[in-house]
């Protein structure tokens, strides 16, 4: 009996002992297999330009580098004639439900998408954490090439790579002869210039058969004066700048300073043998001038840039030019058309840009990426330093275009001697308040 209960006590000693040991550690379960990320699907996008030849050629080169970066976008670079020629087909595209994914255009042809609904605003993708501008971005780049527009709830509709500037260009030998150490700085002193040089055969200035729009808005701004309200609801290019700067160009005819051009282009030509004092032009046009003297067999060996003649105390210059806008389609294809647009206006992209083109750049730091450029070409390097005293044209409305036809329709009447300055302008002034009306 005594061996039974010494055999019990055991069992209970083992009993409670097994139950104050601390419960085992169960052996884990294997982690579920995390599902494999799908690769991001390929997207090819549709970019529309009217950039040709080594514009078109080198807009491809940068294509290429951006699938580099991104293997999964295909950018198409199609170039689709004139700015003109790309507004129709891009129209047409549209009211077919098959526009081009994004596509370069001047703001005012820009903002007629806009109205159409055929675009998107840009301001939430600038924005996005993933693929938008942070701010350091936004710091670099330069406020003008970033396109709000006021008709429409003042977004951004559009971005800019690219600007140019409007300047003079003079032929710096004629000038010294002539006893002028300087180009003219203003109005009355382009006048003596040209009442010392001016002949039949040796214009001051030459007028293109659609006149020059973008001239006279610079002829305004150096007075002082704008074209419209900020607004873009009134017309004030018809007051004192605006009527100063007619009745200049009134007076070259008169006077027999200036001329028609017989053919497009022509004042380059004219300009680059010795037929011409100067030249009026964009910035993107000066490799054109170039070329032209070059071809010239050496006619002209001085020459070079200024701000228009002013009546301000600082140049007043109109920097201008073509925006890229992102249609709607589908969000991958938005997204990879931003993205593309991004690089385009990133510091190396846009620095070979700049070297195959001309144009301004759109961010700060790009200017450390074009030393050697600038020494090269020291036109562009002394443009570049006017940037600061830059004005745009009131682009972002569709009433632009027609009124920028009108203006021009308004001087070559003034240089056939079709109408009077104040005539001429008050006629523009009527069919731009026209089409201030149909664009709202």
């Amino acid at each position: 009996m005594k061996k039974y209960f010494v055999l019990a006590l055991a069992l209970t000693f083992a009993l409670i002992v097994v139950a104050c040991a601390p419960a085992p550690t169960p052996t884990p379960l294997p982690k579920p297999t995390a599902a494999p990320t799908a690769a991001p699907k390929p997207v090819e996008i549709q970019f529309w330009t009217s950039q040709s030849q080594t514009q078109d050629t080198a807009l491809k080169a940068l294509a290429a580098k951006f699938k580099e970066q991104n293997p999964n976008i295909t950018v198409v670079v199609t170039y689709q004639g004139s700015y003109s020629d790309a507004f129709k087909k891009i129209t047409a595209a549209i009211a077919a439900g098959s526009p081009p994914d994004i596509a370069i255009g001047y703001p005012n042809t820009i903002a007629n998408y806009v109205k159409s609904e055929a675009v998107i605003a840009l301001d939430d993708l600038m924005k996005d954490s993933q693929i938008g501008f942070n701010d350091a971005d936004m710091k670099d780049i330069f406020p003008s090439f970033i396109d709000k527009y006021p008709l429409f709830g003042n977004k951004v509709y559009s971005l800019a790579f690219m600007r140019s500037m409007q300047v003079m260009i003079y032929n710096g030998d004629m000038l010294k002869q002539a006893g002028f150490a300087k180009p003219p700085e203003t109005y009355e002193d382009f006048m003596k210039v040209c009442t010392a040089l001016a002949k039949p055969e040796l214009p001051c200035y030459e007028l293109a058969g659609s006149g020059d729009a973008s001239g006279f808005a610079s002829m305004v701004f150096s007075r002082g004066g704008d074209l419209l309200s900020e607004d873009f609801k009134a017309v004030l290019f018809d007051q004192k700048a605006g009527l100063d700067s007619m009745n200049f160009l009134g007076e070259l005819f008169a006077k027999k300073y200036a001329i028609m051009q017989a053919k497009a282009y022509q004042d380059q030509t004219d300009f680059a043998i010795g037929k011409c004092i100067f030249g009026f032009s964009s910035t993107a046009g000066l490799p054109y001038y170039a070329t032209a003297i070059k071809d010239g067999g050496g006619k002209v060996t001085n020459w070079g840039i200024a701000p228009y003649p002013r009546t301000t105390k600082d140049p007043v210059l109109n920097v201008y030019g073509p925006s890229t806008a992102i249609f709607k389609t589908t969000p991958e294809k938005q997204r990879a058309a931003f993205l593309w647009l991004k690089f385009l206006m990133s510091k190396d992209a846009n620095a070979d840009w700049v070297k195959a083109a001309g144009y301004f750049p759109a961010r700060q730091s790009t200017k450390d990426a074009l030393a050697d450029y600038f020494k090269t070409n020291p036109l562009y390097a002394q443009a570049y330093e006017w940037l600061k005293y830059g004005r745009s044209e009131p682009q972002f409305t569709a009433a632009w275009e027609p009124i920028r036809n009108a203006i021009g329709d308004a001087m070559v009447a003034v240089g056939n001697g079709k109408a009077t300055p104040e005539q001429a302008l008050k006629d523009a002034a009527k069919k731009a308040n026209d089409a201030i009306k149909a664009a709202q």
